[in-house]
């Protein structure tokens, strides 16, 4: 591979990529109310750029049950939400963000380009999301929501599997965060990577801005301006 036109390109999920809607929300809502008998404050919960055991841990902490409770319970929840999850993705798959399909396929196809996923989803949750969509094989490696505590420590994980899967380490200038909320653009500041944000989740173009992205794209209808943003 060229150094100089090498790129390692890290995509989140959810509001990026596609979108679960309310097949997603309802398997979580199920999951949590059978197993800790309350769903807790969901409806007005912010997701965008969460990990899923931290959601599970700050909805029930909300509902006031206790954390000793929240951590023997929560493997059994997040088991049964993705049970529930892949039941109804298989039914009715999610729908992919405009553009996504083209620009994806483009991306993952571009010489000396690594595409891998960088998620808040745990990897049976990713998984299961982006089989039904027909994009989970797009992807070289993945780093999940299950494996660090705060999304910011996801990214140094990443360029550590990077170097596992491909041998070789990838600079700051060569690495691409692309997501749409401001914790995947911190996500991509911590690491020093060029950040690509997209206004298709609950996050404004002006606050992805505010954030500090380096771009910020309304959709990726126009797949040539995604395709340049990501890979110029």
């Amino acid at each position: 591979m060229s150094r100089a036109k090498t790129r390692l390109v890290l995509f989140d999920i959810d509001g990026t990529l596609l979108s679960s809607g309310r097949k997603g929300l309802d398997s979580f809502s199920t999951a949590l109310r059978r197993t800790f008998g309350t769903e807790g404050d969901l409806s007005s919960y912010r997701f965008e750029g969460k990990l899923d055991p931290v959601i599970v841990l700050e909805l029930m902490r909300g509902a006031g049950i206790p954390d000793e409770v929240i951590l023997e319970r929560r493997p059994a929840a997040l088991s049964l939400y993705l049970d529930l999850l892949e039941e109804a993705l298989a039914a009715e798959p999610p729908a992919l963000k405009p553009g996504v399909s083209d620009l994806v396929a483009r991306v993952t196809a571009a010489p000396a380009v690594v595409s891998a996923l960088l998620t808040g989803n745990v990897q049976r949750g990713a998984r299961i999301k982006l089989t039904a969509a027909g994009l989970w094989d797009r992807f070289l490696f993945g780093v999940f929501g299950d494996e660090a505590p705060r999304r910011v420590e996801l990214g140094p994980i990443a360029l550590a599997r990077a170097l596992e899967r491909t041998g070789r380490p990838f600079s700051p200038s060569e690495t691409v965060v692309v997501g749409d909320a401001r914790a995947d653009v911190e996500c991509g500041r911590a690491i020093g990577a060029r950040v690509v944000a997209v206004a298709t989740g609950r996050t404004s173009v002006e606050e992805l801005h505010a954030a500090g992205a380096d771009t910020v794209l309304s959709s990726f209808a126009d797949v040539e301006s995604a395709c340049e943003a990501i890979l110029a």
